[in-house]
């Protein structure tokens, strides 16, 4: 029985066709949601801030089931994400913990004593507030790990103790 629920979905795109594919979207009334971050790019003439794909080759969708056709139609979409055979759902809280991501400039990382590699957490004060993931390092540079398990995709970030609190990750 298809779902009528819109649920987030991977689009994965012909090789730096994220942005066209994405208007597209806009254009078709497709719920989607393209991540872009700035970055200096240097050409021998000039140097210019430049928005490009945070994860490369994607763009994430909300979509129902009935819709996939549609998306798959769009010009520069490849597929979209799945294993054996069927789509893989992203759940709501991880596009989340990316726009989150995004919007926030990340404070400078301190000492993650009390804590355990693997261990979930969620950030409760600054800018990343509401981001949740786990801690993959704790020797050296601290970082928190956000995963978009769908995607076998980790961004690494670091995250000021302090802002820290275990909690458990939903489940979808």
């Amino acid at each position: 029985m298809p779902s009528v629920k819109p649920v987030w979905y991977a689009v994965y795109t012909r090789s730096r066709a994220e942005k066209k594919v994405a208007w597209e979207f806009s254009r078709d009334g497709i719920e989607h949601y393209l991540p872009l971050q700035m970055t200096l790019r240097k050409w021998s003439d000039r140097k210019k801030l430049v928005e490009i794909p945070l994860i490369r080759s994607y763009v994430f969708v909300r979509i129902s089931r009935k819709e996939h056709l549609k998306v798959l139609l769009v010009p520069g979409v490849v597929k979209i994400l799945h294993f054996n055979g069927r789509p893989v759902p992203i759940p709501d809280w991880q596009i989340q913990n990316l726009r989150i991501l995004l919007g926030a400039a990340v404070p400078i990382s301190r000492d993650f004593k009390g804590y355990e590699r693997g261990e979930a957490v969620e950030i409760v004060e600054g800018p990343l507030k509401g981001l949740r993931g786990r801690i993959s390092y704790i020797r050296g540079q601290h970082k928190l790990v956000i995963s978009i398990g769908a995607l076998d995709y980790n961004l690494k970030i670091d995250i000021d103790p302090a802002f820290v609190e275990p909690t458990p990750l939903p489940q979808k």
